[in-house]
Order: structure tokens, then C-alpha cells, then sequence
């Protein structure tokens, strides 16, 4: 019975990290083009010299299917610079790490 109780409780645990999502939030009332993710920056300790808006906050998972599989450092930028190039963003910043997800603000230049 113990042993029954405990696996509900691993993968009770396993199921509520595994229901967090990526997510794109635009902060920005203005609706810009798309941009190519390729063109995307991620600043990880400084800012850029350019003026720029903040239009949103992206975040990516760092584990795959139910938190088991790690994803690379790779896969996860991908990640970050698809959804920021969706909502017309040129460069990520203030990017932070928790737990089970990275996310950043996306910026556009002026």
C-alpha cells in the first residue's frame, strides 16, 4: 500500500512540472511584423546600445514529455527566438532560469 502511495505521489509530482508550458505574452498594444528567428539576439548579462520597447515576455520548458528528458541549451534558444520573432521582436534580454523553464523579455529596436 505504501509503495502504491508513493508512486501516485511521483507521478502526481512528475505530471504537475510536465503541465507547464511555453508561453509568448505580448506586452505591446502595437502588431509587428513577423521577424526570422535567425536574426534574433539573446543577451545574457548586458543590454543592447541601441533604443529599444519591450513588446513581450517568452519562456521555453528545459524538459521534454513529462520532465525527464532535458532539452539542450541549442533546442531551448531555438525555442526562445521562434516565439520573440512571432511578435515581430529582434533581440531577448533579462533572461532568467528557473526549475523547468528559461524566459526572457523580447525587445524591438526603434
Amino acid at each position: 500500500m505504501k509503495r502504491l502511495i508513493y508512486l501516485f505521489a511521483v507521478i502526481g509530482f512528475i505530471s504537475l512540472n510536465s503541465c507547464k508550458t511555453a508561453s509568448i505574452v505580448q506586452t505591446s498594444n502595437e502588431k509587428y511584423e513577423q521577424t526570422n528567428p535567425n536574426s534574433i539576439e539573446i543577451f545574457l548579462s548586458k543590454k543592447p546600445d541601441r533604443d529599444y520597447d519591450e513588446i513581450g515576455k517568452v519562456s521555453s520548458d528545459k524538459y521534454n514529455g513529462f520532465g525527464i528528458a532535458k532539452k539542450s541549451e541549442v533546442k531551448i534558444q531555438e525555442d526562445l527566438k521562434k516565439k520573440a520573432a512571432s511578435i515581430g521582436g529582434n533581440a531577448i534580454i533579462n533572461v532568467t532560469e528557473d526549475f523547468a523553464s528559461i524566459s526572457g523579455i523580447v525587445i524591438r529596436y526603434r
